[in-house]
Parts: C-alpha cells; sequence; structure tokens
C-alpha cells in the first residue's frame, strides 16, 4: 500500500536526529537524582532528549489536558503521591 515502509522510514530518521555525542550515562544520573528526591517531591516526568525532538514540549502539554480532566471530573487527588 501507499504506506509500505513508513515504519522503517521514520525509524531511520528518528535515529538520525540522535546526536553522535548523545551520553547514555545522563538517564543513570537522572535516575539517581530522582531516587535521592524524598517522596512528594520527585517530578511526575524527566526528559533526557539528546535529540531535542520536543517531546518535553508535547509532554507538557499532554500533563496540562490530563491535570485539566481529573480536576473537572472530581479526581484531582490522583495527581499528587499521597503522604
Amino acid at each position: 500500500g501507499p504506506y509500505a515502509g513508513v515504519d522503517d522510514q521514520a525509524l531511520m530518521g528518528l535515529a538520525g536526529l540522535e546526536p553522535a555525542d548523545a551520553d547514555p550515562s545522563k538517564v543513570a544520573e537522572a535516575i539517581v537524582d530522582l531516587v535521592a528526591m524524598p517522596h512528594g517531591h520527585r517530578p511526575f516526568r524527566v526528559h533526557i532528549d539528546p535529540s531535542d525532538d520536543g517531546a518535553a514540549i508535547v509532554n507538557g502539554v499532554a500533563d496540562r489536558v490530563r491535570a485539566q480532566l481529573l480536576e473537572r471530573i472530581g479526581l484531582a487527588d490522583l495527581l499528587h503521591p499521597k503522604p
């Protein structure tokens, strides 16, 4: 069909966005930092994005819309950990 091979094209394109100097140890460092944070102070999401593909912006919008929806339906307590 007209979309034959689009999956391979997308994967190759995404791989091409990754900078040559991307450092996977940044992920481990972020995990160590998160574990060291006290209960209730950890962020919902952390981005380690050397390709700067816009995921942080997209996820920020999704998080905001999710929070608004949970507020509207009376489930805002799901947005924060219990003490």
